[in-house]
């Protein structure tokens, strides 16, 4: 239950077109990778384009990415853009430096979860107790008529820090390290898989840690990120917190040659 719904808030509000099963199929398909370059040239493009030419490596996309970002207004498609140009390996900081930018209030964000993870509770929809008692304090609304705090807790948060660790930009490990100490287990989730992204094995004992301090129906999710490092301990704590069918799936999945389902 608790995966699904950190897939719908973080790939649904991001990357909204891989619910769509027809989409999925375009996307699966490098023949169309040239198809996706001329929707970006042409400026009617979705994000599921941005990350067809960034998962195909196809660099001479850069210069049409570029002209992109600064068309865009819209501050996550900017993000989306910033963020592949960086895994394609352009060198310009500005890239970099919006993801950042965007990452930061996340990083510096004291909200607890939205959702409600007390086994006790009769639902985890949220707001959760926690965070009501935060809306409170800070005088905002938990789950106002526009939804900004809800919003940003559940996903805005969280998605951008995904963003920034999809990169593989090893510049983000630090920030990425801070984000594993939020008290929104959702941002941590995004931390853990980022820095496995990277391929951090110095983080792998952080991660861990996360883990252990994690209610039981998040430790699973951040624990996941330990499946793609060859390492003796993360595999025990994989073992430790990831349900046997799961830890199955995504080791077949990473033996394929897959990436992280939260990645990008």
């Amino acid at each position: 239950m608790l995966r699904n719904w950190f897939l719908t808030c973080i790939l649904s509000a991001f990357c909204e077109e891989q619910n769509q099963p027809n989409k999925l199929a375009y996307a699966a398909d490098r023949a169309n990778v040239p198809d996706a370059i001329a929707k970006v040239k042409s400026g009617d493009f979705a994000l599921v384009h941005v990350e067809m030419i960034a998962e195909a490596g196809a660099v001479e996309a850069i210069p049409i990415l570029k002209e992109q970002f600064l068309r865009s207004q819209d501050p996550f498609v900017k993000a989306k853009i910033a963020s592949a140009l960086v895994r394609l390996g352009d060198k310009d900081d500005i890239y970099r430096d919006f993801l950042v930018k965007q990452a930061t209030p996340a990083l510096e964000s004291d909200a607890p979860d939205f959702m409600n993870f007390d086994p006790q509770a009769k639902t985890g929809a949220g707001p959760s107790p926690e965070f009501i008692a935060w809306a409170k304090a800070h005088n905002v609304p938990p789950n106002g008529p526009d939804g900004t705090a809800a919003e940003d807790a559940m996903y805005w948060f969280p998605g951008k820090v995904m963003l920034l660790g999809s990169t593989g930009d090893r510049r983000a490990i630090p920030l990425l390290r801070q984000a594993l100490l939020s008290p929104n287990h959702m941002i941590e989730i995004a931390a853990a898989n980022g820095l496995a992204e990277i391929q951090d094995e110095d983080s792998i004992p952080l991660i861990i840690e996360a883990c252990k301090k994690a209610p039981a129906a998040v430790a699973g999710l951040i624990a996941e990120s330990l499946i793609y490092f060859d390492d003796t301990e993360a595999k025990s704590a994989v073992d430790t917190y990831v349900p046997k069918d799961r830890a199955k799936i995504l080791r077949e999945a990473r033996a394929q040659g897959k990436k992280l389902p939260y990645s990008h």
